[in-house]
C-alpha cells in the first residue's frame, strides 16, 4: 500500500491538524486491512496541493478526509455495495470466493456477457474487494475490463477507480452524468476522482452537482448517506453528522456509524468515533480502532486492537511501526525496540518514510496549566522520588562525630551523620586519622551547607589519596546520589560495601541506585541478605532490611518496620513518612513529617514533606493557593535551593510552577545575578528555572557558557544543557551534549531515552534501539523529553 503519511498523526498527537498530501491508493493496499472502515489514512484529512487562494480557505483544505476508501476506495466500495444491495433489495448473500474466481479466469474468454451479468459480476468483486481479498477482486477487475463496452458507465468509473485509474474513472462518470445514470453518485464519486488528480476546480463543480441532483435521491434510503456525505466533502460536518443521526436500525446502519466515526475522529471526538466504531459490526474495525485508542493514550486498548489487525493479515510493517510507537510513548522500551527491529529488517527506510519523528520536550514542563492539570499531589513519592528522597536524608559517616559536629557548627547537623569510627583503625594505626577526618568534616561541612558539587570534588581528592576506605567510597557515592548521577553513586556504594561488608547501609544505598537504573541487582541484594543473617546485631542492620523491603515492595516488612519504635534520625523519620504515604496512613504521614520539620525547620524539602502531608485532599485551586500561603512567608535556606541536591531544585520548582511563582522566583535570581555575574550556582540555577519558564534559548546560552567558561561538565549539567538544546532546537548540540553525560553517567535512563530519540529523528535507526534496548524498565516515563510526529518531513 502506497503509505499515506497521516496515518501517523493517528498514533501520536491529540487533534492534530498538520497534514500530508500523499494517499494511498486502494489498488496497493494489503490484503488483510480491511480499509473499507477506518484506515489510518481515513481518520485524518489530507491537503493536496494547492494555489495560494486555494489554500486560503480553510474548509476545502480539508476535504480529502478519504471517505473513499484507502484514497478513494472505502466509499466506492461502500456506494457501489450499497447500490447494488438498494436496486436487488436483498442482504449480502454467502459467497463462495474461490468459486467466484475461478469461474470467471476460467470462464470470461467464451462466454458473452450482458451488461446485467457484468453488473452482477461486479457486484460480486465488491463483495471480495470489501471482506479483503482485494487481490482477487482485482483480477476480476481486470478480467471484465476485457468486456467494458458492456458496463455501465458508473460501474467502470467505479472499477477503474479501484484500479487507480483516476483519470478513466472521471471520464467515465462524466459519461453516467450525461447518460442521467446516477447523477448524484457519480458526480460524489467524479469529485472524489478530482481530488485524487488535485483538481480542486472540478471537486468543486462535480460536488456543487452532486448536491442539486441529490432531490432525485429523496425515495433511495440512503438519501441521508449521500446528503452526509456531500456535507462532509464540503466541511459542513454539524449537518453531515445530523443527517447521519437518522439513520434506522438496519441493514445501513453501521454505514452510517461507520461515516459517521470517520467524521467525528477528524473533528477530534475521538470518544465518540469509537462508539460508532464498537457499534457497527459490518466492517472490520480493529486497525481503526486501535489508532484511536492510541489517540487517546489508551494503549492497552490499542495494542490489543493492533495486534488483532496484525493477525489478520495486515500491514506488518505499517502496524509494527505503529505499536512500536504507541510502546515507546508508554516506556516499554524493550518491546518498542524488538518491533522498530523487525520493521528495519523488512524495511530500512519504512519507519522514517512513514513515521518519522521529532524529539521534543514534555509539555507539561513549561505549561503551567498543563502541569497543574496532570498535577497529583503523590507527584512527589514515585519510585525515584521515594530514593531520591531516602539519599537525601541519609546520613555521611565520619570517624569523629565529635570532631565534625564542632567543625561544621550548624543546627540539625547530628541528624545527617552517622558514627564510622571503628572503620578508622588503620587511619587510626597510621596517625592519620584525625587529618583525614579533618579534611572529611570539610567536605561534609559543604555537603551540608549545600555546597554539594564542592563536596563531591574534595571526596573525590580524599579518595584519590585513601583508595581503599570504604567510608570515603561512602561519602562520595552519598554526594552522587545527591546530585542525581545514580552510576557514579552505585559504583562507590557497592565499593565501599565490598570493601567493609558490615557497611551494610551502603550495599543497599548502592542497590537503590541501581534500581533507579534498572540494573540487575539480584547479586548483590543475595549477598546483602546473607550478610545481614550473619550480622543482624549490627547497628544500621535493622534499616537496612527494611530498606531490602522497600526495593522488593515487601509492604508486610514495610508495616512493620514502620510500627517499630526506632531512634529519631533523618533518615529514619524519612524513610516512615514514605512508608506512611504508599500505606495510606495519612495521620501517621502527617505525624512525622512534622517531627523532622521540627527538626529542621528551614529545610526546604522537611516543608515539601509537611506541606503535602497536610493539603493532600485540597482540590488545585485550594492547593495553588495553600502554597502561595505556607511558602511566602517561610524562612527558608535560599541557598539549598540555589546549590543543594538535586532533589531540591525538582520538588521546590515544581510546586513553584504549579502555584505560578516559578516567573517570581526567575526575576529574584536575575536581580542576585546583577551582583554577581560569574556566581555559577545561580547561573545553574536560572538555566534550570529557564527550561520551566519556556525560555530555552536563554537557558542554552547559561549552559555553554558554565559547560565552556566555568568548565563544570558533571553529567547532570550536560543533560541539562541538552534538555535546553532541545527546546531551543539544537538538535545536534543535544545529541552531543548527552554523549558527554553517558561518560561519567552511563545508566541514566533519560538520557538514553533523549539520545534513542534523537538518533531516530536523523533515522539512525540502528543507533536508537542501541539506547532503547539499554532501557530495562519496562514502566520508565522520561520527566523531560518526548516526540512527536514530524509533519514538515512528510510533506517533502
Amino acid at each position: 500500500m502506497a503509505q499515506n503519511n497521516d496515518e501517523n498523526v493517528v498514533i501520536l498527537e491529540e487533534a492534530e491538524t498538520q497534514l500530508s498530501d500523499k494517499e494511498p491508493r486502494p489498488e496497493e493496499q494489503e490484503g488483510g486491512e480491511s480499509d473499507e472502515l477506518v484506515s489510518l489514512d481515513e481518520l485524518e484529512p489530507v491537503v493536496p496541493e494547492q494555489t495560494a487562494d486555494a489554500q486560503e480557505e480553510a474548509k476545502k483544505s480539508k476535504k480529502k478526509l478519504f471517505i473513499i476508501g484507502g484514497s478513494a476506495g472505502a466509499l466506492v466500495i461502500i456506494l457501489a455495495v450499497v447500490l447494488f444491495f438498494v436496486f436487488r433489495g436483498e442482504k449480502k448473500p454467502p459467497i463462495d470466493e474461490k468459486q467466484i474466481v475461478k469461474d470467471i479466469e476460467e470462464h470470461y474468454e467464451s462466454q458473452k456477457f450482458g451488461s446485467s451479468k457484468i453488473d452482477d459480476m461486479i457486484a460480486k468483486a465488491n463483495l471480495l474487494y470489501e471482506k479483503g481479498n482485494k487481490f482477487e477482486a482485482l483480477k476480476i477487475y481486470e478480467n471484465i475490463a476485457v468486456y467494458n463496452q458492456s458496463l455501465s458507465n458508473y460501474n467502470l468509473g467505479v472499477s477503474q477507480m479501484r484500479q487507480g485509474k483516476f483519470e478513466d474513472a472521471l471520464k467515465s462518470f462524466k459519461k453516467a452524468i450525461d447518460n442521467n445514470e446516477n447523477v448524484a453518485v457519480s458526480a460524489i464519486n467524479a469529485a472524489v476522482s478530482s481530488l485524487e488528480l488535485k483538481n480542486e476546480q472540478n471537486f468543486n463543480y462535480y460536488i456543487n452537482l452532486a448536491s442539486s441532483f441529490l432531490y432525485k435521491e429523496a425515495d433511495s434510503p440512503l438519501y441521508n448517506y449521500y446528503y452526509a456525505l456531500i456535507n462532509y466533502y464540503k466541511g459542513q460536518y454539524v449537518e453531515a453528522l445530523a443527517a447521519l443521526s437518522h439513520a434506522e436500525n438496519g441493514y445501513y446502519k453501521d454505514r452510517y456509524d461507520y461515516l459517521a466515526a470517520k467524521i467525528l475522529s477528524f473533528i477530534g471526538d475521538d470518544a465518540e468515533a469509537i462508539k460508532k466504531l464498537e457499534a457497527q459490526k459490518e466492517f472490520d474495525a480493529d486497525l481503526a480502532l486501535g489508532m484511536l485508542y492510541a489517540r487517546l493514550g489508551q494503549y492497552e486498548k490499542a495494542r490489543n486492537r493492533l495486534n488483532l489487525a496484525l493477525n489478520k493479515g495486515g500491514d506488518s510493517n505499517k502496524i509494527n511501526s505503529m505499536i512500536a510507537i504507541i510502546n515507546l510513548k508508554d516506556g516499554n522500551f524493550e518491546a518498542a525496540t524488538n518491533e522498530i527491529k523487525a520493521v528495519f529488517h523488512e524495511d530500512p527506510l519504512f519507519l522514517n518514510a512513514n513515521f518519522p519523528i521529532k524529539t521534543i520536550l514534555k509539555p507539561e514542563l513549561f505549561d503551567v496549566n498543563l502541569a497543574q492539570a496532570h498535577f497529583r499531589n503523590d507527584l512527589f513519592f514515585d519510585k525515584t522520588k521515594r530514593y531520591e528522597t531516602l539519599f537525601y536524608f541519609a546520613p555521611y559517616k565520619v570517624f569523629d562525630p565529635n570532631q565534625t559536629i564542632n567543625y561544621i557548627r550548624k543546627g540539625g547537623v547530628s541528624l545527617f551523620l552517622d558514627d564510622a569510627s571503628a572503620a578508622g583503625n588503620y587511619l587510626n594505626a597510621s596517625g592519620a586519622l584525625s587529618k583525614v577526618n579533618l579534611e572529611l568534616s570539610s567536605a561534609i561541612a559543604n555537603a551540608l551547607n549545600y555546597k554539594l558539587k564542592q563536596a563531591n570534588a574534595q571526596f573525590a581528592s580524599l579518595i584519590s589519596l585513601y583508595p581503599e576506605h570504604s567510608v570515603l567510597h561512602y561519602d562520595l557515592a552519598l554526594s552522587y546520589a545527591q546530585l542525581g548521577n545514580f552510576s557514579m553513586a552505585a559504583k562507590h556504594f557497592i565499593t565501599s560495601y565490598h570493601l567493609d561488608p558490615t557497611n551494610h547501609l551502603a550495599g543497599v544505598l548502592g542497590a537503590i541506585a541501581n534500581d533507579i537504573n534498572a540494573v540487575d541487582n539480584t547479586k548483590l541484594l543475595q549477598e546483602i541478605s546473607e550478610n545481614l543473617d550473619h550480622d543482624s546485631s549490627s547497628k544500621d542492620a535493622p534499616v537496612s532490611q527494611a530498606l531490602m523491603a522497600l526495593i522488593a515492595n515487601n509492604s508486610g516488612a514495610l508495616m512493620r518496620w514502620l510500627e517499630e519504635d526506632k531512634e529519631e534520625s533523618a533518615l529514619n523519620l524519612a524513610f516512615d513518612a514514605i512508608i506512611a504515604k504508599m500505606t495510606d496512613k495519612g495521620e501517621e504521614f502527617a505525624k512525622k513529617t512534622q517531627i523532622l520539620k521540627a527538626k529542621l525547620p528551614e529545610d526546604i524539602v522537611a516543608n515539601i514533606l509537611d506541606f503535602i502531608a497536610n493539603y493532600k485532599d485540597e482540590g488545585i485551586k485550594k492547593y495553588v493557593e495553600q502554597i502561595q500561603i505556607y511558602f511566602h512567608d517561610k524562612r527558608l535556606n535560599d541557598a539549598a535551593f540555589y546549590h543543594g541536591a538535586n532533589i531540591i531544585k525538582e520538588q521546590y520548582i515544581k510546586l513553584l510552577q504549579i502555584s505560578g511563582l516559578l516567573n517570581y522566583e526567575r526575576e529574584k535570581i536575575k536581580a542576585l545575578l546583577k551582583q554577581g555575574a560569574n556566581n555559577t550556582d545561580l547561573l545553574q540555577t536560572l538555566a534550570y528555572i529557564d527550561i520551566f519558564t519556556n525560555d530555552f534559548e536563554e537557558s542554552y546560552q547559561i549552559y555553554n557558557r558554565i559547560i565552556d567558561e566555568f568548565k563544570i561538565n558533571d553529567a547532570g549539567t550536560l543533560f541539562l544543557a541538552a534538555v535546553a538544546a532541545i527546546g531551543s532546537n539544537h538538535p545536534q548540540n543535544a545529541t552531543a551534549l548527552l554523549e558527554l553525560s553517558k561518560l561519567t553517567d552511563p545508566n541514566a535512563m533519560e538520557s538514553r531515552v533523549a539520545l534513542g530519540h534523537l538518533y531516530q529523528e536523523i533515522d539512525n535507526i540502528e543507533a536508537a534501539t542501541i539506547q532503547y534496548g539499554l532501557i530495562k524498565d519496562p514502566n520508565f516515563k522520561s520527566k523531560f523529553v518526548d516526540f512527536m510526529i514530524d509533519y514538515e518531513k512528510l510533506k517533502k
